[in-house]
């Protein structure tokens, strides 16, 4: 006779990102243009998911919504973007700085204009790590070309002083892995990653994905036009 649990039943775990019926427009000479119509989808704990759709289509408003970074014209006219227990919608400006880059992190589509080009690469990564982890500058630099290997950046004592302009484009979209991934938040959003890279420097970016997914167990949202690359993710 097979055993039997005791006890109450154990509770689904909760998704990692939910959104509830999300409607966002913009307001534009004085009418407020609906972008998002009550969009509803959950990205669960360690899963990725696909959000895909034409240019110009709301995903990446939908990218910058759980983020709260959406401009000052942007209204919320509905719904909840739940996220570690809470509602984004309405949590504080002190809640989102502390969320921001340690539970949850961006990779943007044009990293070029992601990194500030005025500071060097290692203090990029650096700045997460003092930030979040409160490591002091020697500390926080190691640990940022320990991160530079683990996205599989060549010779990292060679990069970390480096400026943004002085590498490839597949290069900056690694930094910007490395600072995303930093803090191993619960949450990864990749808006269009591989936008702007040639063929084989994109084959490399999605292997990468797929070796940082199953290494650090990250929810992903991932953001594309591209079905073939949604598929392969």
């Amino acid at each position: 006779m097979k055993g039997e649990a005791i006890g109450q039943p154990v509770a689904p775990a909760e998704p990692a990102l939910a959104i509830e019926d999300l409607s966002i427009g913009y307001r534009r000479h004085g009418r407020t243009l609906r972008v998002i119509s009550e969009l509803t989808f959950a990205v669960e704990r360690g899963a990725a998911y696909g959000l895909v759709g034409e240019s110009g289509c709301g995903k990446t408003t939908v990218a910058m919504a759980v983020m709260r970074y959406l401009p000052p014209n942007a209204v919320t006219e509905s719904g909840r973007i739940q996220f570690a227990g809470r509602d984004l919608l309405l949590a504080s400006q002190a809640e989102l700085g502390d969320l921001r880059g340690n539970r949850m992190a961006i990779v943007y589509q044009d990293p070029g204009s992601a990194l500030n080009p005025a500071l060097t690469v290692g203090r990029q990564i650096a700045e997460v790590y003092r930030a979040h982890r409160k490591l002091d500058h020697r500390a926080a630099l190691a640990a940022a070309g320990h991160m530079l290997e683990m996205v599989q950046v060549s010779d990292p004592k060679r990069v970390l002083p480096r400026y943004p302009f002085e590498l490839s484009g597949g290069q900056q979209q690694r930094i910007m892995f490395a600072m995303a991934l930093a803090t191993d938040p619960d949450l990864l959003i990749l808006d269009e990653p591989t936008t702007g890279l040639d063929a084989t420097v994109e084959a490399e970016v999605l292997d990468l994905v797929e070796q940082l997914r199953a290494r650090f167990d990250t929810a992903i949202l991932f953001i594309s036009h591209n079905l073939g690359i949604v598929t392969r993710i």
